[in-house]
Parts: structure tokens; C-alpha cells; sequence
């Protein structure tokens, strides 16, 4: 028979990490993993957005074995108000806690997607819905009460330069036209460019969202090429 342990778990911070920089790390972390996923998976440029973020969130925790991350796919989101959201992976840094401190959200960019999907990776055509990747972080049902996530695309089609134009006009269209919308769109939620092309494996962008609640969140855009 076990025996009944009375003694409680507490969290624990990891000393190896110093306090205030587990974020930091966490990033630096994500960047080194993508470029392992993108060797893994190069290739795959007709593959499924839900499989592709099975591979990535797999990858993510084999990778984390020696740190204190705990990769969650399918991360619940919950709501003041209305029905819960899902982001597609949530960040812990232990397994009691209820909150991740980090979220990653990941959409394709490929010609192959429908018309009423292909701007996606900003904002989606049905209000209700919110499938856009940086909307949900604007409507703050991604990211909840968070000052920093990250928000990842599967480059299929094209190449990270050609959608980073694509991503930045889709947002200027948003900022120029008038359009009914709780939303404030502006020049802050263009994608900066910090990582000048070099690297045709990787592309890193960021932008400072303004959400509905009037804070703000740094979006960590990573776009991966998957295309052979």
C-alpha cells in the first residue's frame, strides 16, 4: 500500500535562472528549437496547421528536458466574459500552475489557403470567431493579461521576405480604411524587422500590440521556412 505523503510541492524557482529573466531565457530557448524544427520538418509545405503544431509542441518539450518549461498544447484561455479559448501552446513553469506565463500561437502563410482565410495571420472575416493570430492577442483571448508571447508562422509557399511585405499591408489596410471594429489599429502593430533576412531558415520580427483593455503586449513573430 503507498503511503499517504502529507508533505505539499511548492514551486520552487530554478536557481539556475536568475530571477526576472526566466522570459529571456525562454525565448532564447524558442529560437534555438525552431531552427532544430524547421531541419526536422523542411519539406512539410502541405501539411495541416494542427499537425504541424502536434510536431512543434513535441519538439518543444523533448528539447526543454534540462529546463524548467513546460509546454502545453491546446492551453485553455479563460474568459471574463463568454465562452473560453484555447491558444495553441501555453508556457508553465510548473505543473501547479494555473496560468502559463507565456503563450505561442502559430498560423500558415501559403497561397493554398481560401480566400476568407488568407489573412489569417493578422486578422480572420467573421467577428465572432476572432481567427486571426495577432487579433487574438489584440482582443486579449490569446496572451490573456500577458505583456509577452509569441506568434509563429509555417512559411509553405513563398519565402519570409515576400510575407513580411504581405503581413505589414494586410495591417496597413486595417490602419488606413475605415472599418467598424473595437479594435485599434495602428502603426505600432506593423512587424519591425530585427532580423535583416539573414538567416533564409528563420526570420524574427516584433511588434507592440495595443489590446482592448488599453495594455499592451510585445509579439514575438518567428516565421519558419519549411519549403525544401
Amino acid at each position: 500500500m503507498l503511503k499517504d505523503n502529507n508533505k505539499s510541492i511548492s514551486n520552487i524557482p530554478n536557481p539556475s535562472i536568475k530571477k526576472g529573466s526566466i522570459t529571456k531565457k525562454l525565448i532564447e530557448f524558442i529560437e534555438e528549437t525552431l531552427l532544430v524544427f524547421q531541419k526536422q520538418f523542411k519539406g512539410e509545405v502541405h501539411t495541416s496547421e494542427e499537425v504541424l503544431n502536434e510536431h512543434l509542441g513535441k519538439t518543444l518539450q523533448y528539447q526543454s528536458k534540462p529546463l524548467p518549461f513546460i509546454f502545453i498544447q491546446e492551453t485553455i484561455q479563460k474568459q471574463k466574459k463568454g465562452q473560453n479559448r484555447k491558444v495553441d501552446i501555453g508556457v508553465f513553469k510548473h505543473y501547479a500552475e494555473t496560468k502559463p506565463f507565456f503563450t505561442i500561437e502559430a498560423k500558415r502563410l501559403t497561397t493554398a489557403l481560401s480566400k476568407n482565410r488568407e489573412k489569417e495571420y493578422v486578422t480572420g472575416t467573421n467577428s465572432e470567431k476572432l481567427s486571426g493570430g495577432i487579433e487574438r492577442f489584440k482582443h486579449n483571448v490569446h496572451g490573456v493579461d500577458l505583456t509577452e508571447s509569441a506568434l509563429i508562422a509555417y512559411v509553405q509557399k513563398e519565402n519570409s521576405k515576400h510575407w513580411f511585405n504581405k503581413v505589414n499591408n494586410w495591417i496597413n489596410q486595417l490602419i488606413t480604411e475605415e472599418i467598424e471594429s473595437i479594435l485599434n489599429w495602428a502603426s505600432n502593430d506593423l512587424l519591425t524587422n530585427t532580423c535583416e533576412f539573414k538567416d533564409n531558415r528563420l526570420a524574427k520580427f516584433t511588434s507592440i500590440c495595443e489590446k482592448t483593455n488599453k495594455t499592451k503586449i510585445h509579439i514575438n513573430h518567428y516565421f519558419i521556412n519549411l519549403i525544401s
